[in-house]
């Protein structure tokens, strides 16, 4: 599950200040689809990156699965995306040296799952 309160994203530079987020209330229950659409320049990707645990909120709450996860320090957010949070990006972010496989695996290795168990889906695709 997923709940904002008041979410609010600033950037801010020695002379500017530019708010992305301004008070974004949001919940998204169990097994919801949800679509986020708004011209460019809007806040949709900086949403995403907050909701995907990648970027901090500057003011609000996050509550995730029940947990607050709104003042988390990047360690802390990276251990709860693991296991949590899948990205498909639009361009991909694939790894040119890895195959198809290795790169669709790669998660699986930092989650620290055996070789064994990672090779177990990959029968149903590849001839090894």
């Amino acid at each position: 599950m997923i709940k904002t309160i008041d979410l609010t994203r600033t950037f801010r530079t020695d002379e500017v200040e530019t708010t992305a987020l301004n008070k974004v209330n949001l919940v998204v229950n169990k097994g919801e689809f949800v679509a986020v659409m708004g011209p460019s320049g809007c806040g949709k990707s900086t949403l995403l990156n907050i909701v995907g645990l990648i970027d901090n909120l500057s003011e609000g709450q996050y509550f995730f699965n029940g947990h607050d996860v709104s003042r988390l320090r990047e360690g802390q957010r990276t251990d709860m995306r693991k296991g949590n949070i899948g990205f498909v990006f639009q361009s991909f972010n694939l790894i040119d040296e890895l195959n198809v496989f290795e790169n669709v695996e790669l998660p699986l290795v930092y989650m620290r799952v055996r070789e064994s168990e990672r090779k177990k889906g990959s029968k149903l695709f590849w001839k090894e």
